[in-house]
């Protein structure tokens, strides 16, 4: 699990983050930030150094996004150029060297299929563009770095389709993980469907195997263009819910959005998203990412366990020791199931800590709720 951090950090939020059990910390690092005169970069602006340090301390390795125009070379928001690509090569070669060996992950912009991102028409083509003249440059200053990318915004038609151009121009070669933002309104299950319809059209393109992250995901409490009011409780259980299901459809990275609200505005979009508030006093989120950090640690996913309705969800872990965990919930009305298992002992624990032991004697009953529990086995 990673998160994606911007504004004012400090290292307390750092500590927090590692204590809240992410190992990713995703940010920006702006092209026009480091190289605000000609020839002359600066990586203590913006903290970035300060925060690579701290990184280093608790741990944590770097998901860093290399982005955005500079108006020394374009004009736009978007790399059109000759001069603006050699540019870029350059602040990405200053950048990776600074900050080399950290078995970072190197993300070449951030959704360039969206206008406010890359301000041009069809901008799969220089986005490719780019992306060729940027994949050696990363692995020759960091053999440990991960390059991914588009970090595409949505898996829809729309966004499929940029991506079917962007693969036709030959580019699966240049890059080690593909990058998705998979947004959306509805629960976090709906997802499974667009995975399928992504690495499909992956496999048409290349036989090289090429893992999937979730780049960019979150939830926030308030969408006033949907009329839609988020609670507490419903956004840790969607947190909880889309880090389970992109487990099981083999995303191993998962970055949330946001870790801190950017603002205190009930009303704004923008500002709901956070692990934690905006005065940095944490939410029921924070609490669920703990415990599922902590519970399912040493746990490797192994299945999904058949049930009669595809609304509920009963993921079959097991550690090194052959120990097994199963975490449930149902996206329908709270119920009851049954599953065959005698004599055992197990520990169930609630998506926020709360623990009490089971005895198992002729089947396991397992009430399902929209809030995921975990059931150690002993």
């Amino acid at each position: 699990m990673g998160v994606n951090i911007n504004g004012k950090i400090t290292k307390q939020d750092i500590q927090d983050i590692s204590t809240a059990g992410f190992k990713w910390v995703r940010m920006d690092i702006y092209w026009e930030s480091v190289e605000p005169v000609k020839g002359k970069y600066d990586f203590t602006k913006n903290n970035y150094d300060k925060i690579n340090s701290w990184l280093r301390e608790y741990n944590i390795k770097p998901y860093y996004i290399l982005d955005y125009s500079n108006k020394l070379y374009e004009r736009k928001r978007s790399i059109t150029s000759s001069e603006g690509r050699k540019a870029f090569l350059k602040f990405v070669q200053m950048t990776v060297k600074r900050y080399n060996n950290q078995n970072a992950i190197w993300e070449v912009w951030n959704e360039p299929n969206h206008p406010n991102f890359w301000n041009e028409v069809n901008s799969y083509n220089n986005y490719a563009k780019l992306l060729k003249s940027v994949y050696p440059v990363i692995k020759k200053y960091d053999p440990t770095g991960l390059v991914v990318g588009p970090a595409l915004s949505g898996i829809h038609d729309d966004s499929l389709n940029w991506l079917k151009n962007l693969f036709q121009l030959n580019v699966l070669q240049y890059v080690d993980a593909i990058s998705v933002h998979p947004y959306r309104y509805n629960n976090p299950e709906t997802v499974i469907i667009d995975y399928k319809k992504l690495n499909r059209l992956v496999k048409h393109y290349t036989k090289k195997k090429i893992p999937i992250l979730s780049g960019e995901w979150g939830y926030s409490m308030t969408e006033p263009s949907m009329k839609i009011q988020m609670s507490e409780m419903k956004q840790a259980q969607y947190f909880t819910r889309t880090m389970l299901i992109n487990i099981s459809q083999n995303i191993h990275i998962n970055i949330w959005y946001n870790w801190k609200n950017t603002g205190d505005n009930p009303s704004d979009r923008e500002h709901n998203f956070g692990v934690m508030w905006y005065d940095s006093t944490p939410k029921l989120t924070y609490l669920a990412s703990q415990v599922l950090a902590t519970t399912l640690k040493d746990y490797n996913f192994v299945k999904r366990v058949d049930q009669l309705s595809n609304e509920d969800y009963v993921l079959e872990f097991k550690n090194s020791e052959g120990k097994k965990a199963l975490v449930f919930w149902t996206t329908k009305e709270n119920h009851t199931i049954n599953i065959s298992m005698k004599n055992k002992n197990g520990t169930v624990v609630s998506m926020l800590g709360a623990k009490r032991k089971i005895k198992i004697k002729d089947k396991l009953q397992l009430k399902l709720f929209s809030s995921p529990n975990y059931l150690l086995i002993e």
